[in-house]
């Protein structure tokens, strides 16, 4: 009668394969899910992106230009042909008068405010020249440049602007740009 259990030399080579088979199921789930993991990321910073640029973009084409802009260490730099890490900036819209009467001399603020739970700042938006901005615009940006268009003329008499925008979202970074021509250039004030 032959015993129907395992011999210590058939446990022996068998846990092995057994172990390196889990081992390897495991590597490829483990794979898999920080690939998912990565790509959700990515799906959300590219929204982002997407809906700031989308929301900006009115703001700045129907501007006339910009008439503040201050980096990120304070400094006013509108008057630069510079590349600049954007803190704040105003785009200044058409002035009251005869032709907009509908319109007030106002500007649009946007402004960078640190996330004080998170290592990432939250996009603000406001109404007015001066001041800061409240309403909250996008999430997770980890910088924001801005360099005039064209480059050899100042941000405060350029022709449209070229806007970068760095996100991090749990050690997951992403760049996306874009470039915006005032439509109403020849208003200025």
């Amino acid at each position: 009668m032959r015993n129907k259990g395992f011999t210590i030399m058939e446990l022996l080579i068998s846990l092995p394969l057994f172990g390196m088979i889990i081992i390897l199921i495991f590597s490829v789930t483990s794979s898999n899910m920080r690939t998912i993991n990565n790509i959700d990321k990515d799906v959300e910073l590219q929204q982002q992106a997407q809906f700031i640029f989308s929301f900006m973009e009115e703001k700045i084409i129907g501007s006339t230009g910009v008439i503040y802009l201050e980096d990120m260490k304070g400094f006013q730099k509108h008057n630069t042909k510079d590349r600049v890490c954007l803190k704040k900036i105003i785009f200044k819209n058409l002035p009251v008068g005869r032709d907009y009467p509908h319109r007030q001399d106002n500007g649009y603020i946007f402004l960078l405010s640190k996330d004080p739970e998170c290592n990432h700042f939250n996009l603000k938006y406001g109404v007015g020249v001066m001041g800061g901005a409240s309403d909250e615009v996008g999430n997770y940006i980890e910088s924001m440049e801005a360099e005039p268009i064209p480059a050899d003329k100042n941000f405060n008499e350029a022709d449209g602007i070229f806007l970068r925008i760095n996100f991090l979202l749990d050690g997951y970074a992403s760049s996306f740009e874009s470039s915006f021509y005032y439509r109403n250039v020849g208003g200025r004030v």
